[in-house]
Parts: structure tokens; C-alpha cells; sequence
């Protein structure tokens, strides 16, 4: 079998995650070079993944101007920098495995598609949903015809009230200046899987949404612009949430010392989720009309305790209504059986994204290794739609909920 050497560009929470994949699979990939800009992170990354001083780039111009090191390079920077850095990638001859999203616009996400065609690269997106074995199952269900034609799909992502607080108020995703519209950031894989559920394309959307509660009208009397200044009981408490969750800190710091390191002020991440600079909504609904007459919603909420995904759909001949926490899948026959799927019977391992990561990245691996057509489920032609949807939605939202065809 030949070994595909990967770079990395952009070691954060998905950067660290699909390094972790690669070395648990050392007879398919190495990781040959990481670029990340923040150095404290790099006695880090060399330990862990044996990789010596001269495969260590400090900044993207040190990176890209040694050419190509690798077979696949996996960009996992901010998403205002997957535009540029992909471009530089494909003209350097790499194959890639971008992270979601493609890029900030319309013209930036076609653009790309468009230069790797033109080089013959491979572009794999980052849609892990389409690999898990939850959303396989259904998607079996359905082209079985088991429900009759779709009527209706309803998707709830469930973000959870601390994720959504560390990526979306204090982290990386808060301002949508300086990163990109939220249903983009998280939920184009939402709508990716609802168009491929749904097996049809959307062709009128609209959307609602705000900032309802992570601002200054909602912080509680005597609270203060840092955590380590207030003496407020909250859930929120960068102090008390990081102590609990240390991996969460890891993003953002590798010093053991959390209090000293969350009395910086020029930290985002101990800052008040009342008080900080995030403008994206907390909450947002996206209603879509498709070519075939079905309808389907999208709420993201952060509002959950957990961090998860439920689904409900009503077919002309039964309903199917799925929990992605509980892994279940309970499929009702009108005039039939009533019947539950245990997801967690079809697969041995459901760690990164309910199992789909992993499933993903081997999957390109191997279209790579084997010089092959990208087969899979996540290749950039595929991705596009789902990023022009979340792209609508956002115009759609920012208009008051304005109907948009497409």
C-alpha cells in the first residue's frame, strides 16, 4: 500500500483532530509538515506527531514557499483564509481536504471549483455528516422507499449552550467580519445532508434569526466584562467551564496555569458572553421549497445542554424521527410496524463527529492513493449547493426573512 504524506495548514480544534486520525494510521499516511501560527503550539505538534524542526512553518508565505511538501495538503485555517490558501495549494499541485466552509462567498467557493478542475485536483470538503452511519441509515431508509416520497424533513442542530458560548461568543466564529455568517460556519453541512436526504434541490428558501440572549441587555446585575473579575453564578464562567473541559482550553492555550492564562485581557475567551464583540445570531430558522414540491426546515439553536442533531421526517407512506445523541432511528409504517434502529449495532466506532470523520478522511486517502476520481460523498462539486443555500439564507436573514428563489 502506498503512504500518502499529508501537510497540514492550520493546526486548530479540526487541524488536531484529523492529524490524531492520521497517526492511528500509519500504514496509509504521515504528516510531513505542519504550518500553524500560533508557536506555542509547536513543541506540541513536534513531539506528538515526530516531526522535526525543518517540518515546522511558522506562517503560510515560509509554507508555500517551499512548493509542494506533500502529496495532500488538509487546510484547516479560518474560513476567510480558504479562499487563498486553496488557491496557492492547487496551483503548487496538491490535493485537498478543505474544511468547512469552502470560503466566504459564492464566487470565492466557485472559483476554487472551478481552478481544480482545470488542474485536475481533488477537493474533498469537509461534509463529515454524509459519512456517519446515522445519517447513512437514513438515507438507506429513504431510497428504499420504506416512509413513500418525502413530504417534509424537519433537522434541529442542537449546538450546546457551551459550545456555542466558546466558539460562537468568545471564540474564532463570534463576528461574522472577521470569519463568516454562522449558518455557513456551522450548519452548510446541515444543509448539505437535508439536500441529500431530500434528493431534490432547493429552489425558494427564506430564513429568521438574531442575537436573542448573548448580549448586554441579558447580563446579570453585577457582572463584570471578565470572568476572573466576577463573582456572578453563571454556566458560563470561563474559569469554572475550562477547569471542567480542558480539552476545550487546548484550542486556545497549552499552559496547565488556566487562571493565569484567563486574566489576560487580550483573550477573547475570558471575556463575559454578555459583553464580548460577537454579533452572529444564537438561534436561526431556515424554511426551503424544493424542485419536487417538499419543504424542509433547519433550526440551529444554542440552546441545548447536549451537543447533538434530531431529525424528523414525514413521508407519504410513514415517518421517521432520529436522534443523533441517542443514536436511535424510529420508523413508523402507516397502516404497519412501528420499528427502532439502534445505530450504535452498525458501527464499532462513533468518536469525531458521531464516526464520520475518520470514514471521511480514509475514504480520500484512498481516492488518492489509488489516483482516482474523488468517488466519495464530500467532493467540492457536491459541497457547493449546500454553501450557496447557507449563503442565501444569510441575505435572506440580514432582509428580514425575505424569500429568495434560486
Amino acid at each position: 500500500m502506498k503512504k500518502i504524506t499529508v501537510a497540514i495548514l492550520g493546526f486548530g480544534s479540526r487541524g488536531f483532530t484529523y492529524a490524531n486520525i492520521i497517526r492511528e494510521y500509519p500504514e496509509e499516511a504521515q504528516i510531513v509538515a505542519v504550518c500553524e501560527v500560533n508557536l506555542n503550539k509547536k513543541p506540541f505538534i513536534l513531539s506528538q506527531y515526530q516531526l522535526n524542526e525543518d517540518q515546522f512553518y511558522e506562517n503560510e508565505d515560509h509554507f508555500f514557499g517551499k512548493g509542494k511538501l506533500a502529496d495532500v495538503l488538509i487546510i484547516s485555517t479560518m474560513d476567510q483564509d480558504h479562499h487563498r490558501h486553496a488557491l496557492k495549494a492547487l496551483n503548487l499541485g496538491y490535493d485537498l481536504l478543505l474544511e468547512k466552509p469552502i470560503a466566504t462567498t459564492k464566487a470565492d467557493c466557485q472559483e476554487i471549483a472551478d481552478y481544480a478542475k482545470q488542474l485536475n485536483r481533488k477537493v474533498a470538503v469537509c461534509h463529515v455528516l454524509r459519512y456517519t452511519p446515522f445519517y447513512q441509515k437514513l438515507k438507506e431508509i429513504i431510497d428504499n422507499q420504506t416512509i413513500g416520497e418525502i413530504v417534509t424533513l424537519s433537522q434541529t442542530e442542537h449546538i450546546g449552550y457551551y459550545h456555542f458560548a466558546h466558539s460562537y461568543v468568545r471564540g474564532n466564529w463570534r463576528n461574522s467580519q472577521t470569519s463568516s455568517p454562522m449558518v455557513l460556519a456551522k450548519s452548510c453541512h446541515d444543509l448539505d445532508i437535508i439536500r441529500w436526504l431530500m434528493g431534490s434541490d432547493c429552489t425558494q428558501l427564506s430564513s429568521l434569526g438574531n442575537l436573542f440572549y448573548f448580549n448586554k441587555a441579558h447580563a446579570p446585575l453585577g457582572s463584570k466584562a471578565y470572568c476572573y473579575q466576577c463573582q456572578v453564578d453563571c454556566p458560563y464562567h470561563a474559569f469554572r467551564f475550562y477547569k471542567k473541559h480542558p480539552m476545550w482550553a487546548m484550542i486556545f492555550t497549552l499552559n496547565p496555569d488556566l487562571e493565569t492564562v484567563l486574566k489576560d485581557e487580550k483573550l477573547s475567551y475570558s471575556r463575559c458572553v454578555y459583553q464580548s464583540d460577537n454579533n452572529v445570531p444564537d438561534h436561526q430558522v431556515v424554511q426551503m421549497l424544493f424542485k419536487n414540491a417538499a419543504t424542509a426546515q433547519l433550526t440551529i439553536t444554542a440552546f441545548s445542554k447536549e451537543i447533538h442533531r434530531s431529525i424528523k421526517i414525514h413521508g407519504t407512506k410513514g415517518e421517521i424521527e432520529g436522534d443523533m445523541e441517542g443514536m436511535t432511528i424510529t420508523v413508523k409504517v402507516f397502516g404497519g410496524d412501528t420499528w427502532q434502529i439502534d445505530v450504535r449495532e452498525l458501527a464499532k466506532d462513533f468518536s469525531g463527529h458521531a464516526g464520520g470523520d475518520k470514514k471521511m478522511v480514509r475514504d480520500f486517502l484512498a481516492n488518492v492513493r489509488n489516483n482516482e476520481p474523488i468517488i466519495g460523498l464530500t467532493d467540492i462539486k457536491n459541497a457547493l449547493e449546500s454553501h450557496f443555500m447557507a449563503l442565501d439564507a444569510e441575505t435572506s436573514r440580514l432582509q428580514g426573512g425575505k424569500v429568495i428563489s434560486r
